[in-house]
């Protein structure tokens, strides 16, 4: 049997959801599923646990396939991604279906960026340590997030929008930049007037972002001293480097 590592060079994606009709289970399918089995009884040795008969083991294929075509665990990737997040288990109990499909959708951390709890902490203090922080906090609004606090809920249900959206955008291998449209019941919460300051605040900071402006005054005094030439002498007792 071919490991999936040769199968993804050679076949397509598993085959979307169709409830029209029963799920036609193909032959590359069938094999990339036992490769799957086969590599999970290898990393979880208490794997007849959850698969005691071959009955057992059939059945949880043929449910294994339907749960991924409804979840949307359709390419080779996905099921790879999930192999080596079980690895890193290290436990001996096999994964339920729904354990095994969460771990095949890379979060946050996978990708360099922080979790949602530690990027709305870096939005509060505008220290973003990752561009996704970032385009979240502009669409979330700057001016707002430099007069919250942290357990304004909110201001943090609206970033955590934004933040979703941009990790979206990460696993589906698009540009993290974007317009973000406004989440369910935000709207409805604000007045046309405050949702007018608020679009113009964003636009007018990602004009600034673009072109290089400090944000800050201390930025802005280093970079008018720089185009003036004019050198700070620095504080008795402290050399420069």
């Amino acid at each position: 049997m071919k490991p999936v590592s040769q199968l993804m060079a050679t076949m397509g994606n598993l085959p979307p959801a169709n409830h029209a009709q029963p799920l036609q289970v193909t032959p590359q399918t069938a094999e990339v599923v036992n490769d799957l089995f086969r590599r999970l009884r290898g990393i979880f040795p208490a794997w007849r646990q959850a698969w005691p008969s071959t009955e057992a083991l059939d059945a949880a294929k043929a449910e294994w396939i339907k749960e991924f075509a409804d979840e949307g665990i359709r390419t080779l990737e996905q099921i790879e991604f999930g192999i080596q997040k079980c690895r890193k288990l290290k436990k001996p109990f096999a994964p339920s279906v729904g354990e095994f499909i969460a771990m095949c959708v890379p979060g946050p951390e996978d990708f360099g960026m922080p979790s949602v709890a530690g990027a709305w902490m870096e939005a509060l203090m505008e220290a973003c340590s990752h561009e996704g922080v970032r385009i979240a906090a502009i669409a979330t609004g700057l001016f707002d997030l430099r007069s919250a606090k942290q357990e304004d809920k909110g201001l943090r249900q609206r970033f955590d929008h934004n933040y979703a959206v941009v990790i979206r955008r990460a696993q589906e291998g698009q540009p993290l930049d974007g317009k973000i449209l406004t989440g369910i019941g935000h709207d409805s919460q604000k007045t046309a007037f405050e949702l007018a300051n608020e679009l113009a605040d964003q636009q007018t900071q990602a004009r600034i972002l673009q072109q290089g402006i400090p944000a800050d005054g201390k930025s802005a005094r280093e970079l008018l001293l720089a185009k003036m030439n004019i050198k700070r002498e620095a504080p008795r007792g402290k050399e420069g480097f």
